[in-house]
């Protein structure tokens, strides 16, 4: 069984750095001086990590609060070891901190808790973030020499 749980020690933060490394600078080649940023170390950034049964760990994500009052909070690094893959961590990551935005930053209207959750999507994920309710916008950009396009979901829970 797999289970999503809040990066807090030191070795959960290195085998999210080291999952994260593996994935963007050695797969896709982003340079690693721009892999780690400042947004890492920020006390309002919450990384979460998706380990198995055996203290494996499979996936990272993290999760920034909105820049201002009334802005989507930000889900990004989203990433899946290669071994990983296939097994439904993405979607456990995602639904995770889906619901930790909604509880952070949600808002309270008629009963119903909302929050927006925007994503900055690699064209080639386009389709992963689709099946989890994600709305592309059209224009794309390119990040580190890949196509991205931003995606935003809103988040709804009974209050």
């Amino acid at each position: 069984m797999i289970s999503v749980v809040p990066v807090q020690t030191p070795e959960q933060r290195a085998a999210m750095t080291a999952i994260r490394m593996a994935v963007f600078v050695q797969e896709q080649d982003v340079a690693a001086e721009r892999e780690m940023d400042a947004l890492d170390d920020d006390r309002g950034t919450l990384h979460v990590l998706a380990v198995d049964d055996d203290g494996t760990a499979l996936g990272t994500a993290r999760l920034l609060p909105p820049h201002h009052e009334g802005e989507p909070a930000h889900v990004g690094r989203v990433a899946v070891s290669a071994a990983a893959r296939g097994r439904g961590v993405g979607a456990q990551l995602m639904t995770v901190l889906e619901a930790e935005a909604l509880e952070r930053f949600g808002v309270v209207e008629d009963g119903v808790r909302t929050v927006s959750v925007e994503l900055s999507a690699q064209e080639q994920a386009l389709g992963f973030y689709a099946r989890l309710g994600y709305v592309a916008r059209p224009e794309r950009y390119l990040d580190e020499a890949i196509w991205h396009r931003d995606a935003v979901k809103v988040v709804t829970a009974p209050a």
